[in-house]
């Protein structure tokens, strides 16, 4: 039985991520728009969305939208991370970003850009490490990398930002 491939991303993120962080998979088939994975990492709690998609559109539902905006917008944590298999890149996207991230997927230029585009252009970073001001996605990309290299320290250094210092 071969494995979808959000379980492959997982898979692959469980064996990369430190021993230490406390995760857990949610096995969610009735809806509701749960993330699809629990992280608490050095005190630091938050949720990661996982979507891979083999063009720039990703199937983002109306419930995730929802639950993710509500969740940030009282203070919590997620992200939607997203693996492009055509290019084999990771992008992370703010949890608060999912309406954006379902009308534009990782289609590159600016908002209100109408003209073709895609992320393999190079133009979101081709290394790994945060992407910056200048052109790239059309929705706000907060980190790119060809693997999980940089990923995981990006993670919990957004998530104190976002939510101080634990004790």
């Amino acid at each position: 039985m071969t494995q979808k491939p959000e379980t492959l991303l997982w898979n692959n993120l469980r064996a990369n991520f430190p021993k230490s962080w406390h995760t857990t998979r949610i096995e969610n088939r009735f809806g509701g728009g749960i993330p699809d994975v629990h992280v608490c990492a050095e005190g630091l709690p938050f949720w990661l969305e996982l979507k891979v998609t083999k063009t720039n559109r990703v199937n983002v539902s109306a419930h995730q939208v929802a639950w993710n905006f509500a969740y940030c917008k009282s203070g919590g944590v997620s992200f939607f991370l997203v693996k492009a298999l055509e290019r084999g890149n990771l992008y992370l996207f703010d949890g608060s970003r999912g309406r954006e991230l379902a009308e534009h997927g990782l289609k590159s230029g600016r908002v209100g850009d109408h003209g073709p585009g895609s992320v393999g252009s190079g133009s979101v970073g081709s290394g790994s490490g945060p992407v910056g001001s200048g052109p790239g996605t059309m929705v706000p990309c907060l980190w790119s990398g060809s693997d999980q290299t940089g990923l995981q320290d990006f993670l919990i250094e957004y998530t104190r930002r976002r939510i101080g210092p634990r004790v």
